[in-house]
């Protein structure tokens, strides 16, 4: 594991959106955007393939905590990565992310358990107040998304650019096998107040203009979790399963409650 490479540091933070596809039509969404964004231009970036594998605890005590331990995977290089998710409305103030430091494709965080936590304690001002280091070394794969991205940038005539992409996300529960696909519009764009205009006004050609594009307050990670979550089933009073009842049998309770009125 390289920590000495930091990463491209950004003067100003990168603000993510993502929308749920209502009307999957790629084509269609572009030609709208290219006739009503006036003097930008929207230009392909081509395909793009990464793989992104969430660790955490068997009791979730790091993504409990609003903390995404992970490692992208993609043509140039693989490394981990922290985020943490505030429980603010606004989705520019949500997230906070620290780069860690390349690796090799196979290694887990519980290989470099002191850097790991080192991470941790020094980017998010000693969140645990537990043995982060043990934390780190009892943490194994939970949710692995594979996003391949048709991915495009729209260029304002004042040089500001928003890197769109229309993906889809292919989930896995590392633990459950549950898979599920989900396809997801997203965008990234840098916060720099200089060019707020510009910012605002292709958001708000967004809203207007696409209608087959729903807004969502959720990141990749949150909208992978939600994908394959397992509702904890309801039980009686003595603790056991209650068993749903099929759409005959609540037919039949309905036709036999109805006679009995009659009676």
């Amino acid at each position: 594991m390289f920590l000495g490479d930091k990463g491209k540091s950004n003067k100003y933070e990168n603000i993510r959106r993502n929308y749920d596809i209502i009307i999957d039509n790629e084509k269609m969404t572009i030609q709208k955007l290219s006739q009503n964004l006036g003097f930008y231009a929207v230009l392909p970036m081509g395909r793009t393939v990464e793989t992104e594998v969430v660790y955490d605890t068997d009791k979730k005590l790091l993504t409990g905590s609003g903390l995404i331990l992970r490692k992208k995977i993609n043509k140039q290089r693989t490394y981990f990565s922290l985020v943490r998710i505030s429980t603010l409305k606004g989705i520019e103030d949500r997230e906070k992310k620290s780069f860690l430091g390349e690796c090799e494709e196979n290694d887990k965080p519980s290989d470099f358990p002191v850097q790991v936590a080192d991470g941790i304690n020094e980017i998010f001002n000693n969140l645990f107040t537990v043995n982060v280091v043990d934390i780190v070394k009892h943490c194994t794969p939970y949710i692995q998304i594979v996003n391949d991205a048709n991915k495009y940038r729209i260029v304002s005539g004042t040089g500001y650019e928003v890197e769109i992409a229309f993906e889809t996300l292919k989930v896995t529960d590392l633990r459950t096998k549950r898979k599920a696909e989900v396809r997801n519009f997203s965008m990234k764009m840098e916060s720099d107040p200089n060019y707020t205009h510009e910012r605002e006004h292709i958001l708000d050609i967004i809203d207007r203009k696409c209608k087959e594009l729903f807004f969502v307050n959720l990141n990749r990670f949150e909208i992978a979790e939600k994908a394959v979550f397992v509702p904890e089933p309801e039980l009686d009073k003595d603790g056991k399963p209650i068993k749903k009842k099929s759409r005959k049998q609540i037919e039949a309770e309905l036709k036999k409650r109805e006679e009995e009125e009659q009676v």
